[in-house]
């Protein structure tokens, strides 16, 4: 595997370096790893889904507004997914060392094995809304972004299928 570090920006200005193993990348997809420290466990339905010590599997498509995390216990069993509402991602040919920094719109959509989900941040995003964080384009964006994530979920287009047959290698996966 080789690393791959890139920037994660969510408005005013926090700015992230995420240090990953790149996986897999193509002209339209680059697709890495790396261990997980959310700032706070989520849950859903009582259950802790993501947390610190938590590794995920990231898919990040070329000029779509969204990424897709396949997440995975210590122990390695899969929990779920994980998407966030973004502005759209890039990169140059198939090269994934020219991915631009990743713009994060606070929206984001868990999506359980059995296909339920949750929109996640909602408060987050309201406060950046109201703080002038977000431009009005960027926020009716974000908001139709999470509105066609919703509607595809629930048609069972997303995620991908790409992102739904990939399993780690040697792990457990109760939920598949």
């Amino acid at each position: 595997m080789n690393p791959l570090t890139f920037d994660f920006i969510r408005p005013p200005g926090r700015r992230v370096s995420m240090h990953t193993d790149l996986l897999h990348a193509t002209d339209g997809m680059i697709v890495v790893a790396h261990e997980l420290a959310p700032s706070k466990p989520v849950e859903y339905f009582g259950e802790i889904v993501m947390d610190a010590g938590y590794r995920a599997v990231w898919f990040l498509f070329k000029d779509k507004p969204f990424d897709v995390g396949r997440i995975y216990r210590p122990d390695g069993a899969w929990t779920g997914y994980y998407a966030d509402v973004l502005e759209p991602v890039r990169w140059r040919g198939s090269d994934p060392m020219t991915l631009e920094p990743i713009v994060d719109l606070f929206l984001d959509l868990w999506i359980a094995p059995d296909g339920r989900f949750e929109v996640l941040d909602e408060d987050e995003f309201e406060e950046a809304v109201a703080s002038g964080f977000l431009t009005e384009q960027q926020t009716g964006h974000a908001r139709s972004v999470l509105q066609g994530l919703i509607e595809a979920t629930e048609r069972g287009d997303f995620p991908p299928a790409v992102v739904k047959e990939f399993r780690l290698r040697n792990t457990p996966s109760p939920h598949t």
